[in-house]
C-alpha cells in the first residue's frame, strides 16, 4: 500500500461537505456474504448525481452539458454487508474549467473510518457535439461550496 493510499483510508467524516444514506439491498450481495465490489461504484455513482441534481449541476436551468467520466478509482478497506446503510460523504476535490473532480467516501452507518475511499472526473460537455464546455458560474460557484477550501 501506497503513502496516497494509507492517507485515503484515513479519511474521517468531517472531511466530507455532502452526505447521502443509501440502504444495502439483498442483490448487492455476492456467493462470499457481502455487496459485491461492483456495487460501490453504484453507491458512488449515486451519491454524485444526486447531489448534481439537487445542487442544478444536471437538470438545472444553467447549462445542459453532461458529464462524462474520464477517471476513476476506488480503494476498499472493509465490507459492507445486507442490511446495512451507507453513509456515502462526498466532497469535490477539483475544480477545473470543464471538469470536476468527486471524493467519496463510503462510511458503514455510525462508524468513523471508510469502507471505501474512492475518486472520479466528470469533463462537461455539449451533449450534441461532446465538446468540453467550461463550468458555468454558478455550477462552479456551488461546486467550491463542496470542497475542503
Amino acid at each position: 500500500m501506497t503513502d496516497k493510499t494509507a492517507d485515503k483510508i484515513a479519511e474521517t467524516r468531517d472531511r466530507y461537505r455532502y452526505w447521502l444514506s443509501i440502504p444495502t439491498r439483498w442483490m448487492d450481495g455476492d456467493p462470499y456474504g457481502h455487496v459485491n465490489n461492483a456495487q460501490y461504484y453504484s453507491f458512488i455513482d449515486t451519491v454524485v448525481t444526486t447531489m448534481l441534481i439537487e445542487k442544478q449541476v444536471l437538470r438545472g436551468p444553467h447549462w445542459d452539458a453532461i458529464g462524462l467520466v474520464i477517471e476513476s478509482q476506488c480503494v476498499y478497506s472493509a465490507p459492507i454487508t445486507f442490511p446495512e446503510i451507507v453513509e456515502a460523504g462526498l466532497r469535490i476535490g477539483r475544480v477545473g474549467g470543464s471538469s470536476l473532480r468527486y471524493e467519496v467516501a463510503l462510511f458503514k452507518q455510525g462508524e468513523d473510518k471508510p469502507a471505501a475511499v474512492a475518486h472520479f472526473v466528470h469533463v462537461f460537455v455539449d451533449p450534441q457535439t461532446r465538446r468540453p464546455l467550461p463550468l458555468v458560474e454558478p455550477v462552479r460557484k456551488a461546486m467550491l461550496e463542496l470542497t475542503l477550501g
